[in-house]
């Protein structure tokens, strides 16, 4: 039998795991973190007031869980073993220099601070507001945009510092 959270958890799973993926960098970690925040959020459904955005508190809940699980354990790293197709009209060159510049940019979001890097995924990559990810990290707006700038002006200097001349990051 079906609830009502069944079936929200069940509209917001592909959001889940494209933001879990984002803050874990790896599928593995990003399945078991869903799977995780789930669990936590049918035992916190009670907690859930349907008055308001179901997304944000489910990925608060998220959020919270990888807090913890990076508290208590080592992150690993995995590499796919197989290529990932590129487009037909696509050039090889065109393609590594992409997935050159998106394991760069990989690396660095992995190397911020876990609340820089919550702030950039939820408002320069999930495209929320900053009212909004107030809301799901549970801190004033103020402290998101501070947080965000540090983030981005981080960012940036790591990614500039491993070879990269031409990234465009703003520190809106």
């Amino acid at each position: 039998m079906s609830t009502p959270i069944d079936a929200l958890i069940e509209k917001h799973s592909d959001q889940a795991y494209a933001a879990a993926f984002r803050l874990t960098g790896n599928p593995t970690d990003a399945w078991d973190l869903v799977q995780e925040s789930f669990l936590r959020a049918l035992e916190k459904s009670d907690l859930y007031d349907p008055q308001f955005d179901f997304g944000g508190w489910l990925y608060r809940v998220l959020y919270r869980v990888y807090l913890n699980g990076r508290r208590g354990r080592a992150r690993r790293r995995e590499i796919p073993l197989e290529e990932s197709p590129s487009a037909p009209d696509e050039s090889l060159e065109t393609a590594l220099e992409c997935a050159e510049t998106q394991a760069l940019i990989s690396k660095g979001l992995d190397a911020l601070p876990a609340d820089f890097r919550a702030c950039l995924v939820l408002i320069d990559i999930e495209g929320r507001s900053y009212e909004e990810a107030s809301d799901i990290l549970n801190w004033p707006v103020g402290s998101v945009a501070g947080r965000l700038f540090r983030a981005r002006r981080l960012l940036r200097e790591k990614l500039l510092s491993s070879g990269g001349t031409s990234y465009d990051l703003r520190a809106r």
